[in-house]
């Protein structure tokens, strides 16, 4: 069953044209798995293939390779953590107070656990600035395992 998986996948990915078209479809998928957009990242996914014309595929498995139940939490503190200091470090900006009403419910909820008070849009801010930076730190090491993949020639 793993080999039948393995052959498919090197099947997928050879299927397509070129490394660069392939790391560009895993970077993609890298800033899909750091957003904040929590249960619709299998969307997200198609809508980015389809409008970058990218291998559906090659995005669905980075995405979730990336952010999946175990990686899940980590990853969103990460996003979080750096969109608190952006806004509130960087832009000395409180957006709490723009949070919409059911986060006020669940900052109640999460103070109970000694949790404090979260931003939605600090969540969202950095989630996004976060997906950008990994996506673009990726590309070049993306490129690279996808030519020697295809074994062309490496600078």
């Amino acid at each position: 069953m793993m080999k039948q998986a393995i052959e498919f996948g090197k099947k997928m990915i050879l299927h397509e044209r070129t490394p660069k078209k392939l790391a560009y479809a895993s970077s993609v998928g890298i800033f899909i798995a750091f957003s904040p957009f929590l249960g619709i990242h299998w969307l997200l996914t198609i809508i980015f293939a389809w409008a970058l014309r990218l291998n559906v595929a090659v995005v669905y498995a980075v995405t979730h390779i990336v952010n999946n139940p175990f990686t899940m939490i980590p990853l969103y503190m990460a996003d979080y953590a750096v969109g608190k200091f952006i806004v509130e470090r960087i832009f000395a900006l409180n957006l709490y107070v723009y949070n919409p009403a059911w986060m006020h419910w669940l900052n109640l909820k999460l103070s109970r656990l000694g949790i404090p008070n979260l931003s939605l849009w600090t969540f969202i801010i950095g989630g996004n600035i976060l997906g950008l930076l990994a996506a673009v730190a990726a590309y070049p090491f993306f490129l690279l395992f996808y030519r020697r993949l295809k074994g062309e020639h490496v600078g």
